[in-house]
């Protein structure tokens, strides 16, 4: 017996879960700086610069820099510092292999910042980590069987996500943009922000378009906190992934590795220049569906064969792709003795906190957080605070879900949009949702076999009468008593695709040896 072999390369997502760390600092404020009197806004962002997988753990490296904005002991005046916190964390799980790929995410569910001293600050954030893990297995299996006489053979086809490459690719953005000056005392925040605007699979390469929007606010020499033009700055990626072409699935995300900027004035001319250096980092999964017709059983009425199986769960991909949807709500100043003149930003966070699969429906719920700044009419400082959290549900269509459908989401913000009315602020914030839905199928295959000898049919009745019970299939009842279907159906006089129903009667023939 000759045992014809092929490679069959399964990919199995397996969900990461949600890893918290919180971080924190103590940082002194620079000598060039006045001293601190009471925090206003502490902002931040995640730059991960190394991600590093090992049997039983990931390593992460990288940065979480922040941007503290303070009013100085005169009470009247408004600073700022910048800091980094250093992120060096292992996350151990039992699961975690050297050679997965990753598709991690991360953000800021909450930042804090005290005033320790006048000089010295006390600043921590609370950090997610979620995504998925992907593991790539190599199985040797049966597809064919040749040098056996009547061999019979059961094929059957087995769809699932072949997932053809997983890559990332960094780029630099570098950006003068020009400011008046005229009124400007300094640059307190950028408010950097990146997000996905765009991909494409072409050959051999995914194409990714990103834009990094920055949300400038000035502090002018009038003491006035002012927020400038908002500026995206778009940027192109084009990531090698071998193998891949027009009509493939991908899976995208962006984030950001550094990011610089330096503030000029020319006080001669009343103009000014910020300029702007990111490094980011694009990162895709390209993905097809694969039939496949695979070898799942075999026999032979004359020889003894003895095969081995394997049962594999296989991947199949209900449901993918990208929609965005709106979260809305009306903030109300809750200030009776401070009314708002002006909004100086709107800034946004969103935290999915639970995720779950019913009555066909992929639901995810979660708050979305929102900062706001503003200047009062009047009041004892030139800019207070407001934040609010709006919870949100969302859900998307998913049919035949089973207990084995598994879902894995993830939610950017997109822009936020705003509208004073009097005392309350109507907030439309934006979001892209990605998810896929992946059902997990247990199949079996041939993975071993081996010849030994011929059937021993001397004690088998030259007739046998066999009754049908429910569920059963020729090809079992062929297999069980070492004939074949087609001389099952041709002593019954039915079709070899027939479906047989509880007690019908089938009459099987004993096969007799010819020796030559």
């Amino acid at each position: 017996m000759n045992l014809i072999k092929d490679i069959l390369q399964v990919d199995n997502r397996i969900d990461f879960g949600r890893f918290q760390t919180f971080i924190e600092t103590e940082a002194v404020v620079s000598d060039k700086k006045e001293d601190v009197y009471e925090i206003i806004k502490t902002e931040g962002y995640i730059a991960l610069k190394k991600q590093e997988v090992l049997d039983g753990k990931i390593i992460l490296r990288g940065n979480f820099n922040y941007n503290v904005i303070y009013l100085t002991e005169d009470k009247n005046t408004i600073s700022n510092m910048e800091g980094r916190i250093e992120i060096n964390e292992v996350i151990e799980k039992d699961n975690i292999v050297a050679d997965m790929e990753n598709m991690l995410f991360y953000d800021v569910e909450h930042i804090d910042c005290t005033v320790v001293n006048e000089r010295k600050i006390r600043v921590g954030a609370l950090l997610n980590i979620r995504g998925s893990l992907f593991e790539k297995n190599t199985i040797d299996i049966i597809k064919d069987i040749s040098q056996v006489d009547s061999v019979q053979k059961h094929r059957k086809e087995v769809q699932f996500e072949d997932i053809v490459g997983i890559e990332k690719s960094e780029s630099v953005i570098r950006d003068t943009i020009n400011i008046s000056t005229e009124d400007i005392a300094s640059i307190v925040s950028i408010g950097p922000r990146i997000k996905l605007k765009e991909t494409r699979v072409s050959d051999n390469k995914v194409i990714v378009g990103g834009v990094l929007d920055l949300n400038p606010i000035a502090y002018t020499y009038e003491g006035e906190l002012v927020e400038l033009d908002r500026v995206g700055l778009d940027f192109t990626q084009f990531i090698e992934v071998p193998g891949v072409c027009e009509g493939m699935k991908e899976e995208a995300m962006v984030e950001i590795v550094d990011l610089n900027y330096v503030f000029k004035k020319n006080d001669e001319t009343n103009t000014g220049s910020l300029e702007v250096d990111c490094t980011a980092r694009a990162k895709v999964k390209v993905s097809e569906d694969v039939t496949r017709e695979v070898l799942q059983d075999a026999y032979s009425p004359d020889r003894n064969l003895k095969f081995e199986s394997r049962n594999v769960e296989l991947n199949k991909v209900i449901n993918s792709g990208s929609e965005f949807f709106n979260i809305r709500d009306t903030i109300k100043n809750n200030s009776d003795d401070i009314q708002i003149k002006e909004i100086v930003s709107v800034d946004s966070n969103i935290i999915v906190e639970n995720s779950l699969l019913e009555d066909n429906r992929n639901i995810i719920e979660g708050i979305v957080l929102v900062d706001i700044l503003y200047t009062p009419v009047e009041g004892l400082r030139p800019v207070y605070r407001l934040t609010e959290e709006i919870p949100f549900t969302h859900d998307i269509e998913v049919e035949n879900i089973k207990d084995s459908t598994n879902a894995f989401n993830n939610v950017n913000i997109d822009r936020i949009e705003f509208d004073l009315n009097r005392d309350q602020i109507d907030v439309t914030v934006k979001v892209r949702r990605y998810c896929e839905v992946l059902d997990k199928k247990k199949d079996s295959f041939i993975i071993k076999g081996e010849d030994q000898g011929p059937v021993d049919l001397s004690q088998r009745p030259s007739i046998t009468l066999y009754i049908a019970r429910e569920g059963d299939k020729l090809w079992n009842i062929a297999k069980k008593y070492n004939t074949t279907i087609d001389d099952i159906a041709e002593i019954n006089e039915i079709k070899a695709d027939d479906q047989l129903t509880a007690g019908q009667c089938l009459i099987i023939e004993k096969k007799t040896l010819i020796e030559a």
